[in-house]
Formats: structure tokens, sequence, C-alpha cells
């Protein structure tokens, strides 16, 4: 057996403990990259698991390195790197929620406290665009609570058009994210759990209808407000708003879908409001 992944393994734990390879105190600054170093093998190597076993070995790996990276931040907090550190420790946490079935730390939860000190320590930062894009994928009140004061209290324009942006985005997502929690028993259970069960109750009560307004309306604002400003990746507020209108209002479960027309396996030209009223199946295809 080849003993040398173990050692760097090692190494690497021995760097985030406090040492580098050397056996000098390490940096706060290298262990902060050796704790990041860390989850993401963690997490490639959970992905890559053939086994239930192998997975959950890799994940419980994964799960103490939020607190700790946290609590190197809080000792550091002045450090060129703390910023970023919390959106680590933000992403670390939703990653565990999404694609692992840890159960959570209840109202320890390291990504509200990192949300805490981004408001506190770095709301006035112009990189805080970072940190909006990944909150987007969370469900917790303190994710909406985030966006929302950075819309308010930021002072760069195009950081309020990410967070506008991102806010309707979470809420949508958290939206669909309801209507499976509505059918998934076991995925109900889990998130009262991580989130509360009088929070998510909150939410299940809502006037679905409402919601969707809600999202629409923060959309809307995003364009009206925010509509030349560039969203990383290529395209403006915008287009990106445009996109997400039109998928829920016409793609979304229980909408008219829109008309299309088109050539079938037999060349026959066709329109889909011909087969109204019928099960249809859509199969596309491209001919290189």
């Amino acid at each position: 057996m080849n003993p040398m992944p173990a050692i760097l393994i090692m190494l690497s734990l021995s760097v985030a403990a406090g040492d580098d390879a050397s056996g000098k105190p390490a940096t706060p600054e290298e262990q902060y990259k050796a704790l990041v170093k860390d989850f993401y093998q963690a997490a490639n190597l959970s992905f890559n698991a053939t086994t239930d076993e192998e997975r959950a070995k890799h994940v419980a790996r994964a799960i103490p390195l939020a607190p700790r990276l946290l609590e190197l931040i809080e000792k550091h907090p002045n450090e060129l790197f703390a910023q970023e550190a919390l959106v680590q420790v933000i992403n670390q946490e939703l990653w565990l929620q999404a694609n692992t079935k840890d159960p959570g730390r209840g109202n320890n939860r390291t990504e509200a406290r990192a949300l805490e000190l981004l408001l506190h320590n770095h709301v006035r930062s112009d990189k805080l665009g970072e940190a909006c894009r990944r909150v987007q994928y969370g469900f917790g009140k303190e994710c909406e609570t985030f966006l929302r004061k950075v819309m308010e209290m930021s002072p760069h324009r195009d950081v309020q058009a990410l967070a506008c942006l991102r806010l309707a985005q979470f809420l949508d997502g958290r939206l669909k994210r309801l209507d499976l929690v509505k059918e998934q028993p076991d995925m109900a259970k889990r998130y009262e759990g991580l989130f509360g069960k009088d929070y998510l109750d909150g939410l299940l009560r809502q006037d679905r209808a409402k919601a969707v307004k809600e999202v629409e309306a923060v959309f809307e604002l995003a364009d009206a407000k925010y509509g030349d400003v560039k969203v990383p990746y290529g395209d403006t507020v915008a287009e990106r708003v445009k996109t997400e209108l039109y998928e829920i209002r016409f793609l979304s479960v229980g909408k008219t879908a829109p008309d299309i027309e088109g050539d079938d396996q037999d060349g026959k030209r066709f329109k889909l409001s011909d087969y109204r009223g019928k099960v249809v199946l859509l199969y596309f295809w491209q001919e290189y």
C-alpha cells in the first residue's frame, strides 16, 4: 500500500491545526488555506465515493471545518482574508445542507454567524457580490436578511444590484424547495432540524400566489433600478431578470406552455397548440 496519500492528509491537517510542514507555527492565512483545502478534498472525495460508508466518512471529515474556520476568523478579524473566509464558511455550510444528510447545527448554524460578521465588518466592501451569489442558494431567514441589508446599506450600486437580483433568486429558490418539502416528509423533517420548526411552518402557511408575486416584484425592481449592471459571467441584470421571469410566468408547473412550431420526425409542420388537451412527449435533438 502506498502511504503517501495518508501522509499528505496528515500534513494538511497539521497546517490547519497551526503548524506548517517544517514544524513552524502556521500563519493565520496558512491555516485558512489549509482548512479550505481540506474541505474541498473531503467534498470531492465524497462526491466520487462509491459506497454510502465511504461517502459518510468524507462528509464526517468536512463537517467540523466550517466551525474551525469561523473560529479562526473571529480570532483574526482584521486579516486580509477574513471576508473571503466568511464566504467560505457560508459555502461549506450550504454544501452540507444541499449535498449531505447532515442534520445541521440547529441554533448554532455557522453560516448565520458568518453573515452577521459580513454585515458588521464588511457591508461597505465593494467585493460583496460573491457573498450575495453564494447566499442565493440558502434557505434560512438569515440569508434573506443579509441580502436585504446589503441592498439597504451598501454604498456601491453594483453590489446593491447583485443583492437585489440574488434576493429575487433566493426567494424563488426557497419557494421551489417549499414545494418539495410539502411532498417529501423526510425532507420536511430534516428542514425542521436545519432551520427550525417555527420558521418552516410559517413559510408553509404563506399564500403561495402572494409569494410568487413578491418574487416577481423583486425581479422587476432589480430590472428597473439596476438593469444595466453587469452580472458575473457575461450578461446584465436586465437580461438575467428577463430569463428568470419568463421561466416563472410561462415554464412553471401549472402554467400554459408557450406555443412552439417545428417539424416532426416525418418532416411535417406542427404546432404544440394542435395537441392541447392531450399528453405530449417532446423530444429535441440536434444534427451535427
